[in-house]
């Protein structure tokens, strides 16, 4: 394929295209005296004008939004948490992380190999690619 024709095929930018295309015909056969190739000449410029705008005022913007507002699992280290299904001490357990951008359920291992048994609040230790390293939240201080 194409380098960028895929960019070219946006539903967006097709069918906001047609819809002007479409618009502005059915305007000018009813409220001009046009013969039908000019009135479709004129509709496909007003359509590649609008093209070009929803191209630039809306797509180019729209990806190069950010595309998500949580937080990446690197950011994960520290954060206080919940043990929701027991982490037994060689095992995987899940844990629930709240932050302010939202919540999380993670898989989770043990980082001190020991079991912590559900409801147990945690601290994320480590982090890797499969699952988060937990450690039970001593609250004696």
């Amino acid at each position: 394929m194409l380098e960028g024709f895929d960019e070219f095929l946006n539903p967006l930018l097709l069918f906001g295209t047609l819809s002007v295309i479409g618009g502005s015909g059915v305007l000018f056969t009813k409220y001009s005296s046009f013969n039908p190739f000019v009135t479709l000449l004129l509709s496909v410029l007003i359509g590649a004008a609008a093209y070009f705008v929803i191209y630039h005022f809306l797509v180019i913007p729209l990806a190069n939004a950010e595309t998500s507002t949580s937080i990446s699992m690197a950011d994960l280290e520290g954060q206080i948490g919940e043990v929701i299904t027991t982490v037994p001490a060689n095992g995987m357990g899940e844990v629930f992380i709240e932050s302010p951008s939202g919540s999380r359920n993670e898989s989770a291992k043990s980082f001190d190999e020991k079991e912590i048994k559900q409801g147990t609040r945690i601290v994320v230790v480590q982090v890797s690619t499969d699952a988060v390293y937990v450690s039970a939240l001593d609250d004696e201080f």
